[in-house]
């Protein structure tokens, strides 16, 4: 496995971070007393990274796969701990792929065995400046080394398609944190810059008429479909059956769950780029010995009640296995893989795609192998091409 982790210099740290802040919409630094920017940076192999890449894309493709396969089985959707009024709902709204912006981010994790993912972030992905912005600031103190990819491009370029000229787009989201925001307001700025104007608005906001958002072009909704059918208020009925071009579409709710791969078997689809890098996930109520598995939460986000031996307290691994046993329909165990540190670095890298085109890296690193609200965005470079004489 042919990665690795240097640190920017000491004197360009100060600048670096002030970049961070103002170039790539980092305007939030700490998680609690923890700096979410760190002075590392993930060096890969160009043959590594594109490896990842064909590995994403795959992914995608059947992931893709069983979305469409689930909308016509809500049952099975009722098993991966979606309400039935909801999966009746995506059962039968009108869905055309076309139509529609979709991407996604998949977290690899370097292990002992290899690369292995731990979860698809299928309905809201986060990490949109750090897998665009954050290794162009970076590249100046690596020679040889050079972003691979560009999420923010990329994206932006697929949206245009579905926009009329000098159109409006909304950016739905959490309006109570600087965090959602600032990722948004990045994206933002893009399609500004190429014209095109920018709502940034609660999901209550939205108003409709005739299938259609009023006065506005297309919805990149960072809001979680499963937080809007259990908040007050919200018309989430409608983001379901809207003409309106979606970025995401609601239906990617379909694949978000981590109890995806208990359905799989029945849905009639080849996943065997899936099945080759997830760890084997089971039901927690099917399960006798949980020597080597972790409990996870269907809907959970950031590594949060993951209960990885080191990474959690005795009183948390209790209350998770407590939920776990009361409601086993809501988490999975899965098997756990040797998470391989980097120089003493437990390391993530989530790879994008977007309508099945790879569009960048978003690094995270952290002294335990639970990647979650403690480890600091790292910028992911790629070692450059070697001219040919």
């Amino acid at each position: 496995m042919s990665l690795k982790i240097q640190r920017i210099p000491e004197s360009a740290f100060p600048d670096y971070r002030y970049d961070v802040m103002f170039k790539a919409y980092k305007w939030d630094l700490q998680a609690g007393e923890q700096s979410t920017v760190g002075d590392e940076v993930v060096l890969l192999d160009r043959q590594e990274a594109e490896y990842l890449a064909e590995c994403a894309k795959a992914l995608y493709h059947e992931t893709v796969q069983m979305e469409h396969a689930l909308k016509s089985r809500p049952d099975l959707a009722v098993k991966m701990g979606i309400s039935k009024d909801m999966a009746n709902r995506l059962h039968a709204c009108t869905y055309e792929a076309d139509k529609h912006v979709r991407f996604m981010r998949f977290d690899f994790h370097p292990t002992k065995d290899g690369w292995m993912i731990s979860e698809v972030n299928s309905d809201v992905p986060a990490g949109y400046p750090e897998a665009s912005v954050l290794p162009i600031i970076t590249e100046q103190y690596f020679d040889g080394y050079s972003r691979h990819g560009n999420f923010g491009e990329t994206l932006t370029e697929c949206l245009i398609k579905h926009l009329p000229k000098g159109g409006t787009v909304a950016y739905v989201h959490d309006t109570h944190t600087v965090e959602d925001y600032q990722i948004l307001h990045f994206l933002g700025d893009l399609l500004e810059n190429e014209g095109y104007r920018s709502l940034y608005l609660a999901p209550n906001n939205v108003k409709w008429s005739e299938r259609k958002a009023i006065d506005i072009d297309a919805i990149f909704r960072h809001y979680p479909m499963e937080w809007m059918e259990c908040t007050e208020g919200i018309d989430w009925v409608s983001f379901l059956n809207a003409d309106t071009p979606s970025c995401n579409h609601p239906l990617a709710l379909l694949t978000q769950s981590k109890r995806l791969p208990l359905v799989w078997d029945e849905l009639g689809v080849d996943i065997c780029v899936w099945k080759r890098l997830l760890p084997e996930t089971v039901c927690p109520c099917t399960i006798t010995d949980t020597d080597n598995r972790i409990l996870k939460p269907a809907f959970g986000r950031v590594g949060e009640g993951i209960n990885i031996p080191g990474a959690v307290s005795a009183e948390e691994n209790r209350d998770i296995f407590e939920a776990a046993r009361k409601h086993p329909e809501q988490w999975v165990a899965q098997r756990m893989f040797q998470s391989e540190p980097i120089q003493g670095k437990h390391v993530c890298i989530g790879a994008f795609v977007v309508d099945g085109e790879f569009a960048g890296f978003y690094g995270r690193a952290g002294n335990q192998s639970r990647i979650d609200g403690n480890a600091a965005d790292v910028p992911v470079l790629v070692k450059e091409k070697m001219e040919e004489k």
